[in-house]
């Protein structure tokens, strides 16, 4: 199929009902959205090549919001260069979009933690989102990232855990949180860093939440009976 076709598949699948509930409920930005669910495009993407670059780039070119979630899905990881990479992530203007990426394709790329963290370093709020949305897909339980080149990240979550953008200290805590929960050699160093956080910005409310936050959550029972039975992952 042809990018108009997909399109026109895309925009049959969509309702005005759930174009609203996507922005009330979710706070998803809809300017250039139709109203299609996620599950909806994935079903949409089985009827596809598992890649198609050509295919990718011309869906992502018609800027429509639901057309760039399934382009990261047909991108592949091993065609888009740097710069490419970069132009999309300067193109992102909502956290779905952003995190469909690092799902779909940023973490995918070769050596994903070097972009990752030039991302970080930025100042836009989605390309940084995207440098630490990058980084907690790579702590996901059963990613081969080794310990050590998350543990060398844990200075720039400390360093963004005071951005006063929700869209970015938001996926600072989801990659702390990550880190931490990956398996228990982890663990310690991202509850260091979460009490780093508060003794370095005890009066940040955003940076406060952050680190609370991730120290509630590995602190949890639960949470700590499922880090524990992840200690085969430790690499």
């Amino acid at each position: 199929m042809t990018a108009t076709e997909i399109l026109a598949q895309i925009r049959a699948l969509s309702s005005p009902a759930f174009k609203k509930q996507m922005q009330t409920r979710f706070g998803i930005n809809t300017q250039f959205a139709v109203g299609t669910p996620v599950t909806k495009l994935r079903q949409l993407a089985r009827k596809l090549p598992k890649t198609d670059q050509a295919l990718a780039d011309a869906l992502w070119a018609t800027r429509v919001h639901e057309a760039r979630i399934l382009a990261s899905m047909l991108a592949d990881p091993a065609r888009m260069t740097r710069e490419q990479l970069t132009a999309w992530a300067y193109e992102l203007n909502s956290w779905d979009i952003c995190d469909a990426c690092a799902l779909n394709l940023f973490a995918k790329v070769r050596n994903p933690l070097t972009l990752a963290e030039r991302w970080m370093k930025k100042e836009e709020e989605f390309v940084r989102r995207a440098g630490f949305a990058t980084l907690a897909v790579l702590a996901m339980p059963r990613s081969k990232t080794p310990d050590k080149d998350l543990i060398k990240m844990l200075p720039l979550v400390k360093i963004h855990a005071a951005d006063a953008r929700p869209m970015v200290f938001k996926a600072v805590n989801w990659a702390l949180r990550n880190i931490g929960k990956k398996n228990p050699n982890l663990t310690p160093h991202a509850l260091q860093c979460a009490n780093e956080i508060l003794d370095l910005y005890p009066d940040n409310r955003n940076a406060v939440w952050v680190a609370k936050n991730a120290l509630w959550e590995l602190n949890t029972p639960a949470v700590k009976k499922m880090i524990a039975s992840r200690a085969a992952y430790s690499i």
